[in-house]
């Protein structure tokens, strides 16, 4: 007896010690997501699985502050590059730091800010050892095995379950009787006319992964989504998308090595780079530059943010590196024709031309599998760099080939886009840092002679006071495939604008923020047929009065042109679309173990003379992990209102660990959800998460063969994850 109670307890003080160790990191990385996924605005559909995995890796191997530069630093998304230099500046100054909490003296860092970095960094005498044999990688790495299952509870149209309707009258999607749907061939008719998806309802995904430090990383992604196939028919290797990589880092001269899927982010965004990109417009109005990674692992599902084949980054001499990379891949694309032509001796031959990418990633009906793997795509690019430890410069050219002719639909707003097969993209990028100041920016050109460049400085004004100001300017003309830079209409062309950002910390209870982005379009752009201007300002108002209690209100305004949404003989008057947001968001401890958010969200929306638009959201969040516990659980009960789609409102959403959700809240109804973990053994955690909309206004939601009858749209979510 004496023996099962002691095995009782030691079960529960490591379920203890666990608790510990994961709960509180986990909040501070949920915080940071949530963060982003306000920098990522309407994106609901953005993978942030590279983020968690970053800051997840900084948990297990924390930066040491005294052996650093201003990259890592700023890998950790927490501080602006004014508090990056800031830091550095500190530590240059008066020698290397004796303590973490030596931090508290450094002008422009604040008592939350050196909180939120604490779980991530750590102060070091001596740099430790990046060296290191085959037996203390595998005895002191760790592997990690997931696998998640997602189906929706209501049927839609697409996986209607007619197998058992043998007999029955049953109607199709499109209305018509279907007597007796029990004949094959009735089945197979409708499945070959794209009116049923083909695949199970599930969607699921599984990932192994290793890792070792910072310094080794391997691992194998897959994932069917819903209504996919799975070991059958299109699918006869079973999950619909495979991933893998090897990754490499800090092996003498090489500093990075990628083999398989990777990712490659230069500069600012400009010339080239692939994957999420985290500034942007929002309330953390420093985090304005792009602070580029170079080489990384891809561990995502996203089947287009990618590079597959294999890149190097190599120490050439001291303060000089040169990365090579090289990617070949099959894309998805609407091909569109296959012309016949003369060649110089008067043979026929057919050129493949695609007028669009298909970025969705879904092979569920017989078009969407015709779009699959349409096109290849190669990509072979160079970058060179040349930094000490306040100033960095470097050269980035990429060229990106397709085997078929790009040749989208000609619409006047679209005639300078790019067409072909081939585009190369070159540019420089500098960053330099003096005390209190940051200058960073790139120039970029397209092989088509089209130009773009942006520039910006981040300063502290005072240890109070700092401020952020960045221009940009790029062409019409300028082609760039793999760019994301920072820009007001979501690709950095056809766009001159200045953003003018400002955060004040009067004390360590208040914090001001707040920006003024005014920006025009030299050429017409999607649905406004003239170019046009507009601007889009921002402030925000924090008070933290104890370290459990943290409220903020915020206020946005947006105007832009769009056409008249009246119809007019002849060219669309452009109309001023304004919207205004205000938001009252407030979290607080009740207790060690419960928390407790709660927002109210509005939104006004008019397109010139139209009747105003109004949305509304309110939720309480609250969430219940209690340190000495297996099980921990989050609820969310939210009431919606808007007059249409324009007037949505968007909200992060707590998900599964890897799973992120951002949904738009429109229409009238109840969003709720409810997600529980537990943790039966140390290194094993299941998640279970079910999510509700119950809409007032519809009878119906979805639509084609995702569309729902009834007012009510849920989905279960399982997870087990498993570390060894």
């Amino acid at each position: 007896m004496k023996k099962a109670l002691a095995a009782i307890a030691m079960f529960c003080g490591c379920m203890h010690v666990q608790a510990q160790e994961d709960v509180i990191p986990r909040d501070i990385i949920e915080q940071r997501i949530e963060a982003a996924s306000d920098q990522l605005g309407d994106d609901s559909s953005v993978d942030l699985t590279a983020l968690v995995d970053q800051l997840t890796d900084r948990l297990k191997n924390p930066i040491d502050l005294n052996h650093t530069d201003a990259q890592e630093l700023n890998s950790l998304i927490f501080l602006s590059d004014v508090q990056v230099s800031a830091i550095l500046e500190h530590i240059r100054k008066f020698g290397k730091l004796q303590s973490f909490y030596e931090l508290q003296t450094v002008n422009g860092l604040d008592a939350e800010t050196i909180e939120l970095i604490r779980p991530f960094v750590t102060v070091r005498e001596n740099a430790k050892s990046t060296r290191a044999n085959l037996k203390e990688i595998f005895s002191k790495g760790g592997s990690e095995v997931l696998l998640r299952s997602t189906m929706n509870i209501e049927e839609r149209k697409g996986f209607m379950d007619r197998d058992n309707l043998f007999g029955k009258e049953y109607y199709d999607p499109d209305g018509e009787a279907l007597p007796n749907y029990g004949d094959p061939t009735v089945r197979d008719s409708l499945r070959a006319n794209n009116k049923v998806y083909l695949g199970s309802p599930y969607r699921l995904y599984a990932r192994y992964r290793f890792r070792y430090r910072q310094n080794v990383s391997f691992g194998i992604t897959a994932e069917k989504d819903e209504g996919e196939e799975f070991f059958k028919g299109s699918q006869k290797n079973g999950f619909d998308y495979y991933s893998a990589h090897l990754f490499l880092r800090d092996i003498g001269r090489l500093k990075a090595v990628a083999i398989g899927d990777y990712q490659a982010q230069f500069g600012q965004g400009l010339t080239f780079w692939n994957g999420l990109a985290f500034s942007s417009k929002s309330s953390f109005t420093m985090n304005v530059k792009r602070n580029a990674v170079g080489l990384s692992p891809y561990t995502s599902v996203n089947e287009n943010l990618y590079l597959r084949g294999g890149a190097a980054t190599i120490e050439l001499v001291k303060n000089v590196e040169l990365t090579g990379f090289f990617s070949r891949k099959a894309i998805d694309g609407n091909v569109s024709a296959l012309p016949t032509q003369n060649d110089s001796i008067g043979t026929q031959i057919q050129e493949v031309t695609f007028s669009s990418f298909q970025e969705d990633g879904f092979h569920r009906t017989n078009t969407e599998l015709r779009k699959s793997n349409g096109i290849n795509e190669q990509i072979i690019g160079g970058h060179a760099r040349y930094k000490r430890s306040n100033f960095s410069i470097g050269a980035t050219a990429a060229n990106v080939l397709y085997d078929a002719f790009l040749q989208p639909n000609t619409q006047p707003y679209s005639q300078f886009n790019f067409r072909g097969k081939t585009n190369t993209t070159a540019g420089v990028d500098w960053n330099y840092l003096y005390r209190n100041f940051t200058w960073f920016g790139e120039v970029s050109t397209s092989s088509n002679g089209g130009k773009a460049m942006n520039t910006g400085v981040l300063v502290s004004l005072d240890k109070r006071v700092s401020m952020s100001l960045l221009y940009r300017n790029y062409g019409r003309d300028y082609h760039g495939l793999y760019s994301v830079a920072f820009s007001e209409g979501g690709s950095p062309w056809n766009e001159h604008g200045l953003f003018t950002g400002l955060e004040i910390r009067p004390n360590r209870h208040w914090t001001f923020n707040a920006y003024f982005d005014q920006f025009s379009f030299p050429w017409l752009r999607y649905l406004t047929d003239a170019p046009n201007s507009g601007f889009d300002w921002l402030a925000q108002l924090n008070w933290k009065p104890s370290r459990g209690v943290e409220i903020y209100i915020r206020a946005r305004h947006q105007e832009r042109a769009k056409n008249t949404a009246f119809d007019v003989d002849g060219i669309d008057n452009l109309v001023s679309v304004d919207q205004t947001n205000y938001r009252f968001n407030a979290t607080y401890k009740v207790s060690p173990s419960i928390s407790l958010r709660t927002r109210v969200e509005t939104v006004d929306f008019q397109r010139g003379s139209s009747p105003l638009e109004h949305g509304f959201l309110l939720y309480q969040d609250i969430v219940h992990r209690p340190l000495s516990s297996p099980f921990e659980t989050t609820f969310r009960i939210a009431l919606f209102e808007s007059g249409s789609y324009n007037a949505r409102l968007y909200a992060y959403e707590n998900d599964l660990v890897g799973v992120f959700s951002i949904p738009p809240y429109y229409g009238r109804g109840i969003r709720a959800y409810a997600m529980f973990r537990v943790t039966p053994l140390r290194r094993m955690d299941i998640w279970v998460r079910y999510g509700a909309w119950i809409y007032q206004d519809q009878t119906s939601s979805s639509s084609g063969l995702q569309e729902i009858a009834g007012n009510t749209r849920s989905d279960l979510k399982i997870q087990l994850r498993y570390k060894f």
